[in-house]
């Protein structure tokens, strides 16, 4: 069943000048949005009131190796990225064989609570096989469980959960390599977990369990593999 029309992120900040990476405040709202503003409507990382926005990455550097966030300070490294593409909002990083790293935090594992992860993709190809990384952490051996976001040979988007109950996936929606900009949503709750592609949701009944480890959180591969090959922006974590 399609989930109602979700608008634009908006991100209250406050920056030195036009330029600047660093916010020092942000706020999310649900708006109208134009249907001529965006080849897709964004996935905004809201949530009710009790949630925590834990990590917010505009990707909107033009130089440097160190990806922002807005609210956390879970800041990144970046290693091969391609920087200013046109984005989804503002600019953008180009992957191929590339990645952004950002150190483990508490506050990046939900443990038992209710995680969403947020993340625009934009590509004209799909892998081989076995599948791309959007966004990961957690792999086996470190800790319990993981989170991520995939891009698989059918070209649709997936999620993944690994807790201390069990592991579940979804590979569902529309195929995303169109060269246009998609939101892609992961949650996981209690009792489900969720794909939200373009405000479309999916679901399966399941209880993961905890997820909390130690391991990096990654964007646009697995570490040493699993290379996303396109353009991604405006990602999240939220906690709650």
């Amino acid at each position: 069943m399609p989930e109602p029309t979700v608008g634009r992120m908006l991100s209250l900040v406050f920056r030195p000048g036009p330029s600047a990476a660093l916010a020092c405040a942000a706020v999310v709202a649900l708006v109208p949005a134009a249907a001529t503003a965006r080849p897709s409507e964004a996935v905004a990382p809201s949530a009710p009131a009790a949630a925590v926005v834990v990590a917010l990455w505009h990707m909107d550097e033009t130089s440097g190796n160190v990806m922002v966030d807005a609210v956390g300070g879970h800041h990144g490294t970046l290693y091969g990225v391609q920087l200013g593409l046109p984005g989804f909002g503002g600019t953008a990083y180009g992957f191929t064989r590339s990645l952004v790293a950002v150190p483990s935090a508490r506050a990046l594992s939900p443990g038992r609570k209710k995680v969403t992860l947020t993340i625009h993709v934009n590509t004209t190809s799909a892998p081989v096989r076995p599948d791309w990384d959007l966004l990961r952490k957690g792999v086996f051996g470190d800790g319990v469980g993981d989170y991520k976001i995939e891009f698989q040979p059918s070209g649709q988007a997936s999620c993944g959960f690994a807790g201390s109950l069990r592991s579940a996936d979804l590979t569902a929606g529309p195929r995303l390599n169109d060269g246009r900009w998609h939101g892609v949503q992961c949650v996981k709750t209690a009792n489900e977990i969720r794909l939200i592609v373009d405000g479309q949701r999916f679901t399966k009944r399941v209880r993961v369990g905890s997820i909390s480890n130690g391991s990096a959180l990654l964007i646009g591969a697995r570490a040493g593999s699993e290379f996303f090959r396109g353009a991604l922006d405006e990602a999240s974590v939220v906690v709650g």
